[in-house]
Parts: structure tokens; sequence; C-alpha cells
């Protein structure tokens, strides 16, 4: 072939591959326009269908809301009717959803999305366009209108039914639950229902002809797309043929190879649209990616189409399903029969899996299964759902439908967390999706409805609605049939009521009247074998009452059985007081010894109350057998009470008829004497022991007052607390003494009761007097001898013992110390060798009363024999329990004058101090005495404590007080000062005068240990008048030494500033030595200011008015109110050397100085730092801008002489 024909060729090749490239393109171009027409025909098709859905949805609803309305009287059904309607004429604006409107929750409706993220929105959303309009709108036909208009005609009609039933229903009165009823009736019967279902008919009708002809217009399209697409396939198998080199481009314009094209054409064609049709990544926009579109799109509508089928059939299942459950309620006239048929009726005809009801026991706190149907009720069997809500994670469905009264929906049983426990289970048996709704009665919860189906997602609104329907009207009926059983026992409890009290007063042995009473309770609860065990005198075994149906081999093995724990029902509840309940006998551990007796006798549950006297003591047993396993309801366990008290009252008052005869005999023969008096106390009765003591016959008695045996003695106060109790209406118990017939003085201890009518009058008093005279005066003398030495009075250890432990007991309860002193007479024994113990005893006598003299009241002293004693000492510390011990060796030392004698003794002491020493008194004795003889080992006539450590402070602060004595008059003390200065010049302006006292033997005493003991002892009143004195001449002899003006800072202590005369003492000082009362400081620390705030005021205007400065000491250690630290008249606050010390290292101390620092500034007060000892410390106060200081950075505190070398250095 010559080139010339290939260029031929290829040109007729190449313009005939153009030829055919456009009609490709065109056919393409047709085929994608078909597939739209295709896909507008389906909206329209899917469109009408929402319009009819919506129609038969919102006719539906409008049922539905007035009968819930009519049903609850729940005004928000009533609005949501009004509402649906305003929208349905045009009233009121369309809402924007993509779903059939579920009218009733239009607020909560959940937009559907489409494939590329846009939202199916109603094309009328937020218009106000009546609906038929909007069908008119959307294409339907004529025909089709009009038989909607036919089907608007009957729904208007149905309307004006409607509207009426809610305006009767608003209508009050005492007929308004007849009227209602009337109105469900209405709603429910047989007119409304045919008018219902011939608006539904004619809506299908429409329906019917709207699928018709949208489903021919969407098979004409698909045709015309057939046709094109055929003709699409013919041009590119062509195109394919000519131009190989066009392959490429054409692959990217189909976006996959022409056998996937054709695949999926085919499969589109054929009307699979379940597998989806994939293409390569960046192809979306190739034919491959529009029939991936296409067929999405289809899919979603054949999915949607399927979904909408399937819940259709599920809705009418449960119309269904309720309506069944209607006519079993109308039918069904008992609770066992009712829940087991709605069961039923909501498998077989609501096409669920499995539904079971639940009841609460309040008892156990659990739900059980009450009545089951459908797959897996075998898992029901000894079900228990414990409601407690300790932890909610473990409570499931029906527990949390229970606690929190509302419905648990449980969409996806396998995956809630919820339904966890059952997830094997629900597998097993088919569980997708589980429901659990409360049952209530009288507005409590009584149990719950459960469900569960075989598809997940199963409970949509319109079942949920459905389902709480559902749940609505079987609580209804349940509270019917509640009340009439409850009427019908407590018929039953008032004529057993009436019979036992009736047969309880006829006059009959107690085993006739045992015995009919069980017979009674038999007749009225047919089934059951009742029984009434005894308990015998010793309170110990079981005696038959009455058991006339038991079997005589039963009655005799129980008869004489020993109660006790787990001992049977009755052994048991007879033993503990407490009702005992064995519902299966066979199983109960209580019934294991006696289970093959029972079952002999056909028993096989068994409940026992015991009876319990009016003073609640245990007096027998009331039990109910049953021939199977049975578990009481309340009604049962009321008349188990109602019963054995009852049974009770029957026996105590057989029992009181022979206890009266008995108590008539012992009340005349008794050996006390007993009078029975009216209100005016005249005599009614007395018996032979009265008229014995008072030496009268009855008859001289009967009328008169008892006051007839009085003796006068007996203190006025007795008779009137006496008169005050029996005027109370109380008894009064008390010790009467009365002249006897004897002549004698008798000691009676009478017992007067107050009797009351029955209603609640006194009308007689009851007296029962006791001759007590010998057994007190026998009493009174054991026990003086069991708690007194019989030589001096004083309590021996026995009541010691006991008077110690109340007081240890107190002192560990306040947490206050307690003090046992032991000691003897140092020689006694000399004295009863040389003179007698005659003498002996007389100075123990005339010792224990000088004893006794020097103690407290509160404290305790005891002789243990011979000259041994201990004194117990309650509320004292170390310090005071010397100055009692000091006190007793005063009282001992003095001189006892017996008979010609004059003795001086001596004694020896030992302390010991609880708790330190012991918790408990014979610890506590053992350790003072330990002590006692350490002061005899070490020169008897002194006293020492228990522990050394204690000892030796003891000691030392007793070297101190007489060191301190004598320290002024041997002029050991001496005064340094320590110079104060400036921050701004560094001069010395003044000096704080510090005591300090060498002793020859002590050396160097702290002023930290002796101001202390100088305060206690009263000492530093001298001591600080001494220290104002000397630096008062120091500062004058300074003055003549030609030293300039300085301030002496004197330190005060709490007991002098308290002294009254301190204003004029220091006065006087100054005068004396001439010194200018601005030259004096008188430093107060906080803690002393503030005990006392308002005298501090008062003592501080006094020394100010005189020109004497004051200041604060130790400032920031104590706590100071603001308030009052304005009304105090000082001028300095001197910051406290434990700030000062870490100010370099402490961010806290620098924070409290530099606050003190600014308040001062504030308040007007200068600030004063003392203990400054480094260049840093200085520093940081010169930047806080204090104003002076005073520490060993400059100089320690010196004596006179070096103090004045260091001024006058100073001035250089």
């Amino acid at each position: 072939m010559t080139s010339h024909n290939s260029l031929s060729i290829y040109s007729r090749s190449f313009w005939l591959t153009l030829l055919v490239f456009a009609v490709f393109g065109a056919s393409f171009f047709l085929y994608v326009e078909s597939e739209r027409e295709i896909d507008r025909a389906n909206e329209t098709r899917f469109n009408s269908h929402g319009l009819m859905e919506e129609l038969r949805q919102s006719s539906d609803d409008l049922t539905r809301m007035v009968r819930s309305y009519v049903a609850t009287g729940d005004t928000a059904y009533k609005k949501n009717y009004y509402h649906v309607l305003a929208v349905r004429n045009g009233k009121s604006s369309r809402p924007a959803i993509g779903k059939p409107l579920y009218w009733d929750l239009m607020a909560t409706q959940i937009v559907d999305k489409t494939p590329n993220g846009g939202a199916i929105q109603d094309f009328a959303a937020g218009k106000k366009i009546a609906f038929f309009d909007l069908l008119r709108q959307a294409g339907f036909s004529e025909h089709e209108y009009k038989v909607l208009l036919q089907a608007k005609q009957g729904a208007d009609n149905l309307v004006l039914v409607e509207l009426d039933v809610m305006r009767q229903l608003e209508t009050t009165g005492p007929r308004f639950d007849e009227i209602r009823d009337r109105l469900i009736r209405q709603l429910h019967g047989k007119e409304y229902i045919e008018a219902k279902t011939s608006i539904m008919s004619l809506i299908d009708t429409a329906h019917d002809l709207m699928d018709e002809r949208t489903l021919r217009l969407v098979k004409e399209a698909e045709a015309n797309s057939i046709r094109l697409r055929l003709v699409f396939i013919l041009f590119g198998v062509l195109l394919l043929g000519l131009l190989w080199r066009a392959y490429r481009a054409l692959h990217y314009t189909l976006g996959a190879s022409l056998n996937d094209v054709h695949a999926s054409l085919v499969k589109l064609g054929s009307g699979d649209f379940k597998q989806a049709i994939s293409f390569n990544a960046g192809m979306s926009e190739s034919i491959m990616g529009w029939l991936s579109v296409t067929q999405s799109r289809l899919a979603q509508l054949e999915d949607q189409k399927l979904i909408e089928a399937a819940k259709n059939q599920r809705i009418s299942q449960l119309y269904n399903a309720l309506s069944q459950c209607n006519q079993s309620i109308l039918r069904i006239t008992n609770e066992e029969d009712l829940l087991p048929g709605i069961c039923a009726d909501a498998v077989e005809i609501g096409g669920l899996k499995m539904a079971w009801v639940g009841i609460f026991d309040a008892d156990a706190n659990v739900i059980r299964p009450s009545a089951s149907y459908g797959a897996g009720i075998e898992y029901l069997e000894n079900l228990e759902i414990d409601i407690s809500p300790f932890n909610e994670e473990d409570l499931g469905p029906s527990a949390l439908a229970f606690i929190n009264r509302r419905p648990e929906w449980c969409q996806q049983f396998q995956s809630d967390p919820r339904t966890k426990k059952w997830h094997d289970r629900g597998l097993q048996y088919g569980w997708k999706s589980s429901a659990a709704l409360p049952l209530f009665m009288n507005k409590a919860v009584i149990g719950t409805l459960n469900i569960y189906s075989e598809n997940e997602n199963a409970f949509d609104d319109v079942v949920k609605d459905l389902l709480i329907e559902f749940s609505i009207n079987v609580s209804h009926v349940l509270n019917r049939f509640r009340l009439e059983k409850d009427q019908r026992h407590a018929l039953l409890m008032e004529e057993l009521r009436s019979y036992l009290l009736e047969r309880i007063t006829f006059p009959q042995r107690l085993d006739e009247l045992l015995t009919e009473v069980v017979l009674k309770i038999e007749a009225l609860l047919p089934g059951c074998i009742c029984s009434i065990l005894l308990l015998g005198n010793e309170g110990r075994y079981i005696k038959t009452g009455a058991a006339p149906s038991l079997p005589d081999f039963y009655v005799d093995a129980i008869n004489g059985l020993e109660i006790g724990p787990g001992i049977g029902s009755c052994g048991n509840a007879m033993f503990t007081g407490q009702r005992t309940i064995a519902r299966d006998l066979s199983t109960h551990p209580f019934w294991v010894q006696f289970w093959p007796l029972a079952n002999q006798a056909g028993l096989k549950a068994c409940w026992s109350q015991p009876i319990l006297s009016s003073g609640k003591k245990v007096i027998g047993a009331f039990a109910i057998y049953h021939k199977f396993p049975s578990e009481p309801d309340g009604f049962s366990l009321n008349l188990l009470e109602m019963a054995a008290h009852l049974i009770a009252i029957g026996i105590e008052r057989k029992q009181s008829e022979d206890s009266l005869r008995q108590l008539s005999q012992a009340v005349e023969q008794s050996s006390n004497a007993i009078v029975i008096t009216d209100s005016q106390v005249n005599i009614e009765y007395a018996n032979t022991c009265y008229l014995r003591n008072a030496g009268k016959e009855l008859a001289e008695v009967i009328g008169r007052n008892p006051s007839i045996m009085h003796s006068g003695k007996t203190a006025p106060e007795v008779y009137e607390e006496m008169w005050r109790q029996l005027q109370r209406g109380e008894s009064w118990k008390g010790e009467l003494i009365n002249l006897y017939a004897d002549g004698q003085e008798h000691t009676d201890l009478a017992h007067i009761s107050p009797i009351r009518n029955a209603s609640g009058v006194v009308t007689h008093f009851l007296a029962i007097q006791e001759d007590i005279s010998d057994k007190k005066r026998t009493e009174e003398r054991i026990k003086y001898l069991a708690h007194y030495d019989s030589l001096t009075g004083l309590p021996n250890r026995a009541l010691l013992d006991e008077l110690a432990r109340y007081a240890l007991s107190l002192a560990d309860r306040s947490h206050d110390p307690l003090a046992v002193i032991f000691f003897d007479l140092d020689h006694f024994k000399d004295i009863n060798d040389s003179l007698g113990h005659s003498v002996g005893d007389i100075m123990l006598v005339e010792l224990s009363k000088r004893l006794v003299a020097a103690m407290r009241e509160n404290d305790t002293i005891s002789r243990l024999g011979g000259d041994e004693f201990i004194l117990l000492l309650t509320g004292v510390d170390e310090h005071k329990v010397e100055q009692v011990v000091q006190k007793l060796m005063r009282a001992v030392n003095a001189p006892f004058r017996i008979g010609e004698y004059d003795l001086n003794v001596t004694a020896s002491m030992g302390i010991a101090i609880y708790p330190n020493d012991g918790h408990d008194l014979e610890t506590l004795s053992r350790n003072a005495d330990a002590a006692m003889y350490r002061a005899k080992r070490e020169g008897r006539n002194s006293y020492r404590f228990f522990t050394q450590e204690m000892q030796e402070r003891s000691t030392r602060h007793l070297e101190l007080v007489n060191a301190l004595r004598q320290a002024l008059e041997k002029q050991q003390f001496q005064l340094h000062f320590q110079p104060q200065l400036s921050m701004q010049t560094g001069h010395v302006l003044g000096a704080e005068a510090l005591l300090r006292w060498h002793h020859p033997v002590l050396g160097h005493v702290s002023p930290a240990e002796f101001i202390p003991v100088a305060e206690d002892s009263g000492l530093i009143l001298p001591i600080g008048e001494w220290v104002l004195r000397t630096a008062a001449k120091q500062w004058k002899q300074w003055q003549a030494s030609g030293l300039p003006d300085l301030l002496i800072a004197v330190n005060l202590s709490a007991v002098q500033f308290r002294h009254h005369d301190l204003p004029a003492l220091v006065t006087r000082i100054l005068q004396e030595a001439d010194m200018p009362p601005a030259c004096l400081e008188l430093e107060l620390t906080e803690g002393v200011a503030m005990h006392d705030p308002q005298g501090a005021i008062a003592v501080m205007n006094n020394l100010h008015e005189r020109g004497i400065r004051m200041s604060i000491d130790d400032f920031g250690t104590g706590y100071s109110s603001l308030s009052y630290l304005k009304k105090f008249k000082v001028y300095k606050l001197k910051i406290d050397q434990s700030f000062v010390r870490d100010i370099t290292s402490d961010p806290e101390d620098r924070a409290i100085v530099s606050a003190v620092i600014s308040m001062a500034k504030s308040l007007g007060l200068m600030t004063i730092a003392e203990g400054v000892e480094t260049a840093e410390q200085l520093e940081f106060l010169r930047q806080q801008q204090c104003e002076e200081v005073q520490g060993y950075y400059y100089s320690r505190p010196l004596p006179a002489d070096e103090f004045a070398a260091f001024f006058r250095n100073s001035l250089t």
C-alpha cells in the first residue's frame, strides 16, 4: 500500500474517528441526561411518597394525641394537636425537616444527609401553605387530588369529633372520671375506628394511584435510558476499533475499562443497586463516577423503601398487640391471668422476641419476674434484680427504669454497656435490642415491662410512643386489680379481727380459745395450715397451744423442743423475737434437721410470727404452713402480725384471770402493809399486815386517812415531794417514819402509785409499805465498818479505792492533774513503845482532825493502818502540791498535848502525780510510797516527788525561791545596759536595763529561769521596784559625770503592770532620782498588754499623763488587736529578735518585719529592732526605714561603767 493510500486511509480513519467520536459524545450526553431524568422521576416519586407518608402520620398522630390527652389530661398533647392542625391547614409555618413529619417530636427531628453532605430539605420549609395546596404543587393528578379531598372531608369531620371530645374533657365536676372513661371508649369505639379506617382507605387509594403514576414515569425514563445506553455502548466499541491511540483518552473519559463500564451498566440496567460501583481515585467526574453516584442514590432509595416497609409492619404489629391488650384488659378479671396474656400478645402479635413483667418486692428490695413469654424465658428462672443504687454502672435496664421512673431503650443490645452482663444470652436467644418500661401504681413504681426484639434500633419514636401507651394501659389495669384485692383483704382482716375479739371475751379455757382461732384462720385462708405454739414457764421449751390440722406425729415431735437460733421457723422466732419466713423448707438452713419430718407431713413453707406480751416478752409463736413453696405478700405479713397480737391479748387475758385469784390471796397474806385509798385519800382497803401495825380492825380504818400512823418524825419536805409527784400522776417511793401499835418508831419504805380508770383519770392510790428498820440499821453499820477506819473515822482503803476510781475518771476526762501523797510519822513506834498504844491512838485521832482541817473539802485522806496515811488531791500541779504539803507539814509539826504529855512529831511524805507517775491508785500509791521512803532516807521531816526529773525541778524551784528571798538583802543583783542606736546617725539614743543575778553557790542564773519563779512567789514586786530605782539612780550618776541625756528602757512584768500602785511607785522613784519622766521608757510585752486590754489602756493613760513613755516589747510574738493598739498610749514597737535573727534567709520573717515597720509608720509609732548581729540584718532594716536598733552587732549588755565608756566613744 502506497503512502498516499496509507495517508488516505489514515485521513479517512481520522475523520471517521472524529465523526464517531462526535456521535459518541452526543450519545454520552444524551445518556447522562436520561440518567438525570431517572433521578428527577425518582425524586418526584420519593417526594410524593414522603407527602403521602406525612399525611398518614399526621392523621395517626392526631388520633394518638387526642387519645393521650383524654387518657392522661396532659395539655402538651392538646397543644401539639392544635399545632399539627395549624401546620396542615397552612396557618403555621412548616418545619424544615427531611424525614416524614413525626408531629409530636418535631423539635427533635434529625435531618438526613445526602452523600454530598447537603440536607434534604422540605421544598416548602418555613412557609405557611395548606397541605393539600402542597400536594397540588407536587404534581399530583386531578384524580388523585379528588380522592384526597374526599379523605380530607372525612378527616375534617373526624377532627370535629376529636375537638368535641377534648372540649367535653375540660368539663369538671364529680362525674369527671366517668366522662373521661366514656370519651376513651368513644375514641376506641367501633364508629370512630370505622371513620378512621375509611379515611386511611382513601389515603391508601390515592397513594396507590400516585405510586402507579410515578412508577410509570420512572420506568419510561429507565427505558429511554436503556436505549441510549445501547447506542452509547455501540459507538464506544466502534471508536475503540478505529482509534487505538485514543484508548488512553477514552479510558480517562470512562474512568475504567470498557468491561468495567459495561458490567456497571448491566448491573444498573438489571436493577441491581446493592453492589457499589467502584472507580479509580481522581475519576469522580468520569462515566464510572456518575454511574457510582447513580448506583448510590438508587441503593439509598431502595433501602429507604425497605426500611419504611419494615417500620410500617412493626407499627402495624404493635397496634394489633395494643388492641389485643386492651381487649384482654376488658376480658380478664385478675392480675395472675392478665400479665401472661400481655407478654404472649407482645410476642405473638407484636412481633417481639421475648417479653416479661417484673414485680418489685419491697422487703427484699429486688424485682422478680411475674410473667414471661418468648425466646429465652428460661434465663428468668430464680432471677432477682437488685435495685440498690450503690453503683449505677452495675445496674441493668430494668433496675434503671425502676429507679429513674422512665423507660430505658437499648437499641444495640450487644454493644450497650447497660446490658453487658447479658450479652452472651442475647447472642444465644437473638436479642438485638431491648426496652424496659416502668409500671406505676398510685404514682409509685411497682415493676417493669421488659421486651426484646430481634432487630437493632427497633424502637423509633412511633414505637416508643406505642410501647409507653402500652405500659400506661397495663399500669391502669394493675391499679384496678390491686385496689380490688386490697378491698377483699381489708374485709377479711376486719372479719378475723371481729371474730378474735369476740372469742377472747367468751368464757372458755385457753386451749379451746386457741383451737377456735386456728380453725377460723384456716377457714378464711383456704389451703393453709396454722398452729399456735406457747413458750413453757421456764422460757426454753416449746409447748403446743393449738394445731388441729397438723399430723399428730409432727405435733408430738415439736412439743418440748428447745428453742434457739435456727431451730425451725417457730423456734427461731421465739428465741430472737423476730418474724421468721421460710419460703422453701427443703432449702432453708433453719429446717435442715427438720426437713424429713416436714416432708413427711407434706409441709413445704412456714411463716412464723412471735407472740409478744404487752411487756414485749415472747410468750409463743403463731405459724402458717403451706403445702408448696410460698413467699408471703404484704397482706399475709399483716395477717400474721395482727393474729399474733390478738392471740397475745387472749393468752394474757386468760392468764390474768388466773393471776387475779392468786394476787388476791398474795396481797392479803403479804408481809408488807398494803393500803388502797380513794382519790381523797380515804382508806377503802387494808391488808392484815397494815391492820396489825396500826393495831386496828378493818372497820376502824375504812374511810380514814392513812396518817393515823404518822410519828411526826418524817420531814415535811418528804410529804411535800410525795404529793407533788402524786398530783402529777407519778409514782413516789421513799422512806417514812411511822409509829406502830407497839409504841415504837419504825422506818417504812413506802411505794405509792396512782390508779387510773379507762379514761386516764386517777381514782385511787395504792400504797405498799415495808418495815426496813432492822435492815436499815444493819446496812448502815455494815456500810460504815466496810468503808471507814474504826479509830479515826477516816475512809479506809476500800472507800479510798472507790473515791480514787471516781477522781481518776474525772481527771482523765478533764485532763487535770491529780496527786497522791503517801506519808507516815517519823519514829511513831517510839511513842507507842514508851507511852503505850492508847496514847498513840489518841494522837492519831488528833492528827486526823488536823489533817482534815488542813485539806480542801473535795480532797480525800485515808488511814491505811498504824501511822500510815494516803492523801488524794484533785486538780493540783507540782507547785500547788508543794504548798499543800508544806501546810500539812506545819499541821503535823505543831505540838500535841495528850494528857500530861507534850509530843512533837514529824512526817515524811512521798508524792506521785497523775498521769505521769501512774494511771491507777495502786501504781500511784506504790510510787508515792517509794518517794516517801526516799524522804526518810534523806533525813526525814521532808517530802520527795517520785521521779528524779520532778524531784530536781521541785528542788531547783525551792532553791531559787529561797535564794531570791535573800538576793536583794545580800545585793546579788546588778543591772547591765545594752545600747540603743539611731539608724540615721549611728548615735546612742538610750539603753535597755537588763537584770543579772550572780549567786555565790548557784552561779549566774538566767533571767529566763528566775523571773518566772519570782513572779510565782510574789518576789517580782520588790525586785522590779529595785530595778526601777537602780536604773533611775544610775541615770542620775551618768548625768553627774557629764554624759548627755539619754533614754533608759526598763521591762515590766505582768505582776508589776497589774499592780494598782505602779504609776505612783514610778512617779516616786523619778522624783527621788530627779529624773525627767521623758527619760524613762517602760517596756511591756504584747501578751501582757492584750490580757486585759481595757485595764491596760487605763494604766497606760495614767502613765502617759505623768509623762512616762510606754513601748510594746517582743512585738509580733503574741496577738494584738489593731483596734486596741491604736488606743494604747505607746510610742514605740520593738521587733522581737526571733524575727530579726533569720531576716536574711527567711522570706516570711522579712515579710513580718516589713509589715510591722509599715504598720507602725501608718499608726505614727517608732520602731526598734533588737538582736541585730550582722551587717546584712542592719542593711535590710535600714532599707525598711527602721528608726532604731540594738544588738551584739554594736555591743553586748554592759555594766554601767563600760556602758558609759561606750557612750563617750560614740560621741567622738
